[in-house]
């Protein structure tokens, strides 16, 4: 396994990184932020989307996924805990939720995510990202554990070949990726039977979580029931409004000293992360609103439809 040694972003210190409040700092520096969303829980922002750390009893501790700014996360979330933090588990494949596992002893994830996991998004071109840590495959209903709080696992494999979602029921929690969406809705991959199929595996553990938490941050509790009722509306024959999800990478600037500058929260340019496009927009419908909201192609409905 390779060492654990901060990884090398010196050849990036010429792209600033801006938060929401407006600080730019260079993408080679570490920066991180954290809350405390419930007892002894941290949502964490580096770059890319939230990763969230809990801590269990006894100085166990696990991180779920690992965002892709500089510096060790690893340390930073050690920083909050106390003690050692050596595992991490990964909700997807995206480089954005994986870039940083080399600086654990084990991530946890889906077999499908094994073989795709720490690929480099283009805009990392030139940085070496370790790819050699030790994994270990989680499916449906498989448990991670974590003392006093142990996460039970679902496969919802939509937005990525090997999505999962993690309950945490002692803190009555649900991690959950990018697979729901937020806060704009979810724009949908396969077919609207498909996802019916998978929320409909969630919605049994309703009674069990209070918050919802993703990539993307807080998603109202309801979200899952929200979608799926939407989703049966649409296989009922009711259509959409034509529309298209936001498009989230094309913001760069650069400022008076030649700095190009990004959104610290949003994709990098040339990165991918757009949805649709002028060849698939009139096929592109929206039913529902805000975070219940989904975003289907009208040839994707039902299994087995052409598209």
């Amino acid at each position: 396994m390779s060492e654990r040694v901060p990884y090398d972003f010196s050849g990036k210190s010429n792209i600033l990184l801006e938060d929401e409040e407006g600080l730019r700092v260079p993408m080679s520096e570490p920066y991180f932020r954290s809350w405390e969303i419930a007892p002894k829980t941290w949502r964490i922002l580096s770059d890319g989307d939230f990763s969230y750390l809990l801590d269990g009893e006894d100085g166990d501790a696990l991180l779920i996924d690992s965002g892709y700014g500089a510096g060790s996360i690893r340390a930073y979330c050690e920083g909050l805990v106390g003690h050692p933090v050596t595992r991490i588990a990964n909700t997807h494949d995206h480089f954005d939720h994986t870039a940083n596992n080399g600086y654990f002893d084990l991530a946890y994830m889906a077999e499908e995510t094994i073989p795709l996991a720490t690929r480099p998004f283009r805009s990392f071109e030139g940085i070496f990202f370790p790819n050699d840590y030790p994994k270990k495959a989680v499916g449906d209903g498989d448990i991670i554990p974590v003392k006093g709080r142990d996460l039970t696992v679902l496969k919802l494999p939509d937005h990525a070949p090997g999505s999962i979602v993690m309950l945490d029921k002692a803190f009555r929690l649900l991690f959950v990726g990018d697979e729901l969406g937020m806060p704009f809705g979810k724009p949908l991959r396969g077919t609207v039977e498909n996802w019916l199929r998978l929320l409909e595996k969630l919605i049994p553990f309703r009674g069990d979580y209070d918050g919802v938490w993703g990539g993307n941050g807080y998603a109202v509790p309801d979200v899952v029931e929200g979608q799926a009722e939407n989703c049966r509306r649409i296989l009922a024959g009711e259509e959409g409004v034509p529309d298209l999800p936001p498009m989230f990478n094309t913001w760069q600037q650069t400022d008076e000293a030649g700095h190009i500058i990004w959104k610290r929260r949003l994709p990098h340019p040339g990165d991918g992360g757009n949805r649709g496009g002028p060849d698939e927009s009139a096929f592109k419908r929206r039913l529902g609103e805000g975070m219940h909201a989904i975003y289907y192609d009208i040839h994707q409905i039902r299994d087995g439809q052409e598209s």
